[in-house]
């Protein structure tokens, strides 16, 4: 059994909505991605690339990432889980931390699921029971915000993966990357973004030192939403 904990601190979890305005002042253009980490993260736990810019965000130009708090337990078909491995998404079940937050995840007539969720799980966690029936090294069961994994880990037989959820946010930017990657854990090229009690909104730019500005105050923008 793995116990994982991450903090929420200063965030509202009633579905409000975060925004993530980032501008490209570099020279060359770049793909820009969002990802969380928790503040203590085990070696076989392992970040998404939780959002990914579609296309390459050209010099002087920008983007937005919206999000809300809302949880889900995730499922995909990673095979073994190892960095740069493509998260393939196989299914999510929208679930709650104050209300149904456990699941059992398991294969019925070879087709891998997640049961409808229940309250059970520890108060204030979220919780993912593998049946005997789960096969080691094929999939990846986690967590996911606003209808994205976010957290995933090996699945395997008789296990349970508990989660607390406690995340920080990052920005990084990469020639290339897409939504869904299992990251390294070592990142460059990216900034922490702490949303302040009551700020919902943050602007990061990334200079032509590939070096991050994080703040509150909102600069001249192209903006180029992402659904």
């Amino acid at each position: 059994m793995s116990h994982l904990k991450m903090n929420f601190a200063n965030e509202a979890s009633d579905g409000t909505q975060y925004n993530l305005v980032c501008k490209n002042n570099s020279t060359v253009p770049w793909v820009f991605y969002v990802y969380q980490t928790m503040p203590t993260q085990p070696s076989d736990v392992f970040s998404l690339a939780w959002f990914a810019s579609p296309y390459k965000i050209s010099p002087g130009s920008s983007i937005t990432f919206s999000w809300s708090i809302d949880y889900s337990f995730v499922w995909g078909n990673t095979g073994t889980v190892t960095p740069g491995v493509n998260y393939d998404a196989g299914g999510i079940v929208d679930c709650s931390l104050t209300g149904e937050n456990m699941t059992t995840f398991s294969l019925d007539n070879n087709a891998p699921q997640l049961s409808t969720p229940v309250k059970g799980g520890q108060a204030g966690s979220l919780t993912i029971n593998e049946a005997s029936n789960v096969p080691n090294s094929i999939f990846s069961t986690g967590i996911g915000m606003s209808g994205q994994g976010s957290f995933v880990q090996q699945a395997l037989a008789n296990a349970t993966q508990v989660y607390t959820p406690e995340p920080k946010y990052w920005i990084a930017a990469a020639n290339e990357m897409q939504m869904g990657v299992v990251l390294a854990q070592d990142i460059t090229q990216n900034a922490e973004l702490k949303f302040p009690a009551n700020v919902y909104t943050l602007y990061a730019t990334l200079d032509d030192q590939q070096l991050w500005t994080v703040s509150q105050s909102k600069p001249a923008l192209n903006e180029v939403p992402v659904a």
